[in-house]
């Protein structure tokens, strides 16, 4: 049965980090719980194999299209393909406010919406690389959305990482496959780059309670990228905010990094 000490040291404490509401008593049952649950990837997207282009509709929008099937629309139509999107806001008194994720605030009240249209191309296929986030379709599976290229980064460091990874290993993500690369994934002890992940991918990552036996722990044991040597900029490292850190520790009753 495997437990936390059986973890390698970062990763045991990036986990008591993660979860220390639970406490490390509350973590280690969790490590034991995840034996034989290996964690869920993401679901292949729509649609059949091929290159995935932007075609332009008559909604002004473009949208991502496969082998002849537009993969944000419903079922075809009349010569397009009938949409479907779901809409979340918040109304505040000072009128309706994008939600941008977290808690919305406490004046705020819950609304919603579901549109339905139908779309029909105007123009012929161009690569999505091109297209802003402004101009592509939302519609359809949340999933959609991790499938048009991610912008470019926007330090030059990250830039060369993300070229030097997609020549070694591909544009698509190095663990799941199934979405383009987005991040440049590392370790955070030693800041060796450990492949390129997609969005999803690299949010969950190191929410991975195993120690093998699990795509991602295999991922994090033996990274797609190590024979590249490539080293992620210390100056980009992610730091916890003092308040952040010190209420981890009194959760805790220790500092798992201590050491680290």
């Amino acid at each position: 049965m495997a437990t936390l000490d059986d973890l390698p040291p970062y990763r045991r404490a990036q986990l008591l980090w993660l979860y220390a509401e639970q406490g490390p008593d509350g973590v280690e049952d969790l490590v034991r719980n995840a034996v034989g649950q290996p964690c869920h990837t993401p679901i292949a997207p729509p649609g059949p194999p091929g290159r995935t282009l932007a075609l332009p509709g008559d909604d002004g929008r473009f949208h991502l299209e496969r082998a002849g099937r537009m993969l944000c629309g419903d079922t075809e139509a009349a010569d397009g393909w009938s949409h479907t999107q779901h809409c979340c806001w918040v109304e505040t008194e000072n009128g309706p406010e994008e939600w941008k994720g977290g808690l919305a605030p406490d004046e705020a009240a819950w609304r919603s919406a579901t549109t339905e249209w139908v779309v029909h191309s105007v123009g012929p296929a161009v690569d999505p690389d091109g297209v802003g986030r402004d101009r592509r379709c939302a519609g359809g599976l949340y999933t959609l959305l991790h499938l048009w290229p991610p912008p470019p980064a926007r330090t030059a460091s990250i830039r060369r990482l993300r070229a030097a990874l997609v020549d070694a290993l591909g544009p698509d993500c190095h663990l799941c496959g199934l979405y383009p690369g987005a991040m440049v994934d590392h370790d955070h002890q030693t800041l060796r780059v450990r492949g390129l992940l997609c969005r999803y991918c690299n949010r969950v990552l190191e929410e991975c309670l195993h120690v093998t036996g699990c795509p991602r722990a295999d991922y994090m044991a033996a990274p797609p990228a190590a024979g590249l040597r490539l080293l992620y900029p210390a100056s980009m490292q992610w730091r916890p905010r003092e308040s952040t850190r010190a209420y981890k520790i009194e959760l805790l009753g220790f500092d798992p990094f201590e050491g680290l």
